[in-house]
């Protein structure tokens, strides 16, 4: 996966876990829609991997 699909995938679940939904959703799509197809499973990994994560407060 390249470094700023995994960026825009971490900076979606960070706006995630600090309640801001609507961006983190915004960056995530925008940051899947930029992406390669051979990218795909490793963003599916990740999302897998990270599922439970924006439930989770960071503090």
């Amino acid at each position: 996966m390249h470094a700023l699909t995994l960026h825009g995938l971490n900076l979606a679940l960070q706006l995630a876990r600090q309640g801001r939904i609507v961006e983190a959703v915004q960056v995530g799509m925008l940051t899947i829609e930029q992406a390669s197809p051979e990218e795909l499973p490793a963003i599916r990994g990740w999302l897998d991997a990270h599922s439970g994560d924006s439930a989770r407060r960071e503090g």
